[in-house]
């Protein structure tokens, strides 16, 4: 048995229109989707369904963080954003990243921006990226 290849997330860094979101705790996504197409006939083998592609969506992105009231091009931008309604160019930068890689990049908006205040703990912010058209992943 070999050892694992897995790179930790540790240091992954989200981009929002060429600037990093500052103190980031979670990233999720994209979480890329493809609707099928029933073409089943009467003549499809042993009378199982029959499927082809169809068109793809290339999902959302979830971040969470710390608020950070200085972070104007980053969190501040986000929100500023969502607001306008303004589409903007992401990039999520894997840990080890040089030169563009690993990463994925694409264009969408921001559609959820939340913050919550509780009395004990740290002020915290979380969105929603809506991607439009393909993102695209590069590693080597």
């Amino acid at each position: 048995m070999s050892a694992s290849s897995a790179v930790a997330g540790k240091g992954t860094i989200l981009e929002w229109n060429a600037i990093p979101v500052v103190e980031l705790t979670s990233i999720s996504g994209p979480t890329e989707t493809m609707d099928t197409i029933d073409v089943t006939s009467h003549g499809s083998e042993g009378a199982y369904r029959e499927f082809v592609g169809g068109i793809k969506d290339g999902g959302d992105i979830s971040f969470e963080g710390n608020f950070i009231k200085g972070d104007a091009a980053g969190q501040i931008a986000m929100h500023a954003d969502f607001q306008a309604g303004t589409k903007r160019a992401w990039i999520i930068k894997m840990p080890g990243w040089v030169a563009g890689k690993p990463q994925i990049a694409g264009n969408g908006y921001v559609t959820a921006f939340s913050m919550s205040y509780p009395y004990e703990d740290k002020i915290s912010v979380s969105g929603t990226i809506k991607i439009t058209g393909k993102p695209v992943l590069t590693v080597s």
